[in-house]
């Protein structure tokens, strides 16, 4: 079978040391290009926390900047190139790139998150939860110099720029430093991601959505005018949005998804610095490809009131009017552009390589001898000649007749040819549930294929990546449409010649809590279920969680007081017929997880108590939703591992 190893045939006892191997280095993560370009800016692990890194563009060693108990997160650079602002324990902090000392600017029990430089440098906008809302708060920015205390025009105090009622989820500064693009989730009923317009000075604020779309990844343009996302016609596409906040130009088109809900880092469409170009994301068959396109031509002009487009409007340039610029099938990201416009900074990905940057050339703009160039190389020696399965994209359709696709991973040996072996295989399902099973670097799961599982990443309905209807098909349906989606994949893997019809369902967060579905929905289909911080009873989740989980299940199911979706939340929650699972059961949660309470795993385990259900749990001490300590991740993967071998392959893991 394929090994992570690369010379198998030395070790006998595999696992600890193969889930040691494939823990043993900690990919860097948050890229951020200085505007100078010359260094680009990174988080890594060193020590058992998260350090801040820079890299010289030019060559050379990264160096270090931080050294901290506490991790650090979220840099970004001011814009003369000299200083970053991050976060580390919740506060926003500056240091300097020439070793001057780190600034603490602010503090709150609340917490602070995303620090944005004003364009002139002076002053920093961040996002802070003190008056209970996600509003952006504004405070002078400290001026670090080595080896004295930090100098300020006057005593820093933040001030709120936005309203209390609406949560900011993500925020840009105009070139000009007089207005902020807001991505904001207001309390209505559907609680979409809609863009607007602040005025700093004024506070007035100007809405820019279309009606009834998803709209996020607000990106400024020279001239005033914006690139966002939006679904409006079902699937995200680019649109340019004019100076006057009213015209509109769709720049992509067709039934793919050129952008992602969340707006988030890398997904968004970024311009070139002379306007004449913009990237965008392309998204298909689990893999994200990076696109380059003319952003001055094509598209059509769309009023903002409802009403035909003008009869001499430009046509819709067809799909794939741009140009993929990745080297190779992957998950890819544009960080940023070069300053002559000529390569796009990007970090890509895919199930044999981790993160790593990358300089792209863009074709007919970067000279002939201009070549894709990695600038970092995080896959360890140790795996460099690993053999890595390579996946299969299949489709099946659910019982209601819904196309549901899914990456597959299988042991070499399982062919289905006569003669050949048939194997167990595990459903995988993931987060969110608004997001997507991608082919990124997960090499536990080529750890599960080589100890003789298939694995099938299931995109069960309300996955991203396959148009707006797709991601709302489970309104209402959590824990039971989606749950018969993975129940469905499952059966499909037993049709499979190669399948030997033993089967585990395992997944983490909202795949923890329809691992918990599967197995009391179709008992008797399973040999064993995983089920990593997920919920057990979604009403008291909703009361008890954080207020993005509870704003994304309200959005999605209602209230668990709206006696309308009272039945939908009972049926949701497998916590009422945990008399039903059959298969054993391991769970693993995070004592200071705050999307999924404790309180959702022991009252589970309550029930697997009194119905007295094979199970193990364990619990982590200092985690949250996941685990960030390279020791608890050990762990869990052992433990995992040892579970699944047991209970499905019906063999004891290894010491």
């Amino acid at each position: 079978m394929p090994s992570l190893i690369a010379d198998a045939a030395a070790v006998t006892s595999s696992e600890p040391l193969a889930i040691e191997r494939i823990l043993g280095f900690d990919a860097a993560r948050e890229y951020r290009l200085d505007p100078r370009q010359r260094f680009v800016a990174y988080t890594q692990e060193a020590a058992d926390a998260r350090q801040l890194f820079i890299l010289p563009l030019r060559g050379g060693p990264a160096i270090q900047l931080t050294a901290s108990e506490k991790s650090v997160s979220d840099p970004h650079w001011s814009p003369d190139g000299r200083r970053l602002a991050f976060i580390r324990d919740g506060s926003v902090w500056v240091i300097g790139t020439d070793g001057s000392r780190q600034v603490r600017v602010t503090e709150h029990p609340a917490g602070n998150s995303s620090p944005r430089w004003s364009p002139d440098g002076s002053r920093l906008a961040f996002v802070s939860r003190r008056r209970g809302w996600s509003q952006v708060w504004l405070i002078d920015a400290p001026i670090p110099r080595r080896g004295r205390p930090a100098r300020h025009p006057k005593p820093a105090e933040a001030t709120p720029l936005t309203p209390t009622g609406l949560d900011v989820d993500d925020f840009s500064w105009a070139p000009d430093g007089t207005r902020l693009a807001l991505v904001a989730q207001r309390e209505v009923d559907d609680w979409r991601s809609t863009v607007s317009i602040l005025e700093v000075a004024t506070g007035a604020e100007h809405r820019i959505e279309a009606q009834g779309a998803w709209e996020c990844g607000p990106r400024w343009l020279s001239d005033g005018a914006l690139l966002l996302i939006s679904d409006a016609d079902g699937w995200f596409q680019v649109v340019r949005v004019g100076p006057d906040l009213r015209g509109r130009t769709i720049l992509t088109s067709g039934v793919q998804e050129h952008g992602e809900p969340t707006g988030g880092f890398g997904s968004v469409a970024l311009p070139s610095p002379d306007g004449r170009w913009f990237t965008h994301i392309a998204v298909h068959d689990g893999l994200v490809d990076l696109v380059v396109a003319p952003l001055a031509e094509g598209g059509v002009q769309v009023r903002r009131s409802p009403g035909r487009p003008p009869k001499n409007a430009a046509p819709i340039p067809a799909a794939g009017a741009g140009r993929a610029i990745q080297p190779w099938p992957g998950v890819w990201r544009a960080i940023a552009w070069s300053a002559d416009g000529s390569q796009v900074l990007a970090i890509g990905e895919s199930e044999r390589r981790p993160q790593d940057l990358w300089l792209l050339p863009v074709p007919g703009v970067a000279g002939e001898r201009n070549q894709p160039r990695a600038l970092t190389d995080s896959l360890p020696a140790v795996l460099r000649h690993a053999r890595w399965t390579e996946p299969e994209r299949i489709r099946f359709n659910a019982r209601d007749g819904l196309p549901i696709e899914a990456t597959l991973w299988r042991p070499a040996g399982a062919t289905g040819r006569r003669g050949a072996g048939r194997v167990p295989a595990i459903v995988y399902t993931h987060g969110g549930p608004t997001w997507q099973n991608a082919r990124t670097w997960q090499p536990f799961k080529q750890l599960l294929v080589r100890e003789g599982f298939a694995v099938l990443d299931v995109d069960f309905r309300g996955s991203t990546g396959y148009g707006r209807a797709f991601r709302e098909a489970n309104r209402g349906e959590w824990g039971h449409a989606d749950a018969f989606d993975c129940i469905d994949a499952a059966r499909w893997l037993e049709q499979q010649p190669w399948c030997d019809g033993r089967l585990a369902v395992y997944g983490g967060s909202y795949g923890g809590y329809l691992t918990l579905c599967c197995l009391v929905e179709e008992p008797s289909l399973w040999r064993a279920g995983v089920d990593l911080y997920g919920d057990s009873e979604i009403a008291e989740s909703y009361r008890h969680g954080d207020r993005p989980g509870r704003i994304d299940l309200h959005r999605q199911m209602g209230s668990p007081d709206d006696p309308a979706g009272a039945l939908a939340y009972r049926r949701g929650s497998p916590l009422y017929r945990a008399e039903r699972i059959e298969a054993p059961l391991l769970v693993l949660h995070g004592r200071k997880d705050r999307r999924v309470v404790p309180l959702m795993s022991e009252k589970l385990l309550e029930a697997l108590v009194i119905e007295d259900k094979h199970h193990e749990i364990r619990w982590y001490e200092e985690e949250g939703h996941g685990w960030e300590q390279r020791a608890n991740r050990r762990d869990g993967f052992e433990r995992i591992l040892a579970f699944l071998k047991l209970h499905v392959l019906n063999e004891a893991a290894a010491g």
